[in-house]
This record gives structure tokens, C-alpha cells and sequence, in this order.
């Protein structure tokens, strides 16, 4: 099966590009925690902190002002401006 690929993007380059365990972010209606095989979804971020928990199990964490995720297909892909 096909892993959880994670890619964070701000205005001026990517910043994170690799497959993940688990990617937790701040979302508009609440923090939520993204897994392999999650359903397709499309979110608005607010202002916190975006946790990566790698594939090997190292955890990242990246500062997220406002922003959008998409989820599909085990792709998420995160717009951010950074704090």
C-alpha cells in the first residue's frame, strides 16, 4: 500500500516534502490529525503549529499563521504563510 506523503509549501519554497506517519494540524473548527487512508478533505488553518511525525518517527514542527490542506489519495498537501 501506498504511504501517507506529505508536502508543505509556503510563498517562497517547499519546506517539507517526504512521507509521513501522521501530520497534526491547527484547523479552523479545531486541531485534527491526519493518517494513511484518510478521507479526501480540504481545510482552512489558522494560526499554531503544524506537527510531522516522520516515517521513522522523528517529530518536526513547522509554524503555520493561516493557510489550506488538501487530502487525497494519501497526498496531503499544505499552503501555508509562516508565522
Amino acid at each position: 500500500m501506498e504511504d501517507l506523503h506529505c508536502e508543505i509549501v509556503t510563498p517562497v519554497k517547499v519546506i517539507y516534502d517526504a512521507p509521513v506517519g501522521l501530520v497534526t494540524v491547527p484547523g479552523e473548527k479545531g486541531q485534527f490529525t491526519l493518517l494513511k487512508n484518510h478521507a479526501p478533505i480540504i481545510s482552512v488553518l489558522i494560526e499554531g503549529k503544524i506537527r510531522v511525525i516522520s516515517k521513522t518517527g522523528s517529530e518536526e514542527y513547522f509554524d503555520c499563521k493561516s493557510g489550506v490542506l488538501e487530502c487525497e489519495n494519501n497526498k496531503v498537501t499544505i499552503l501555508i504563510h509562516k508565522s
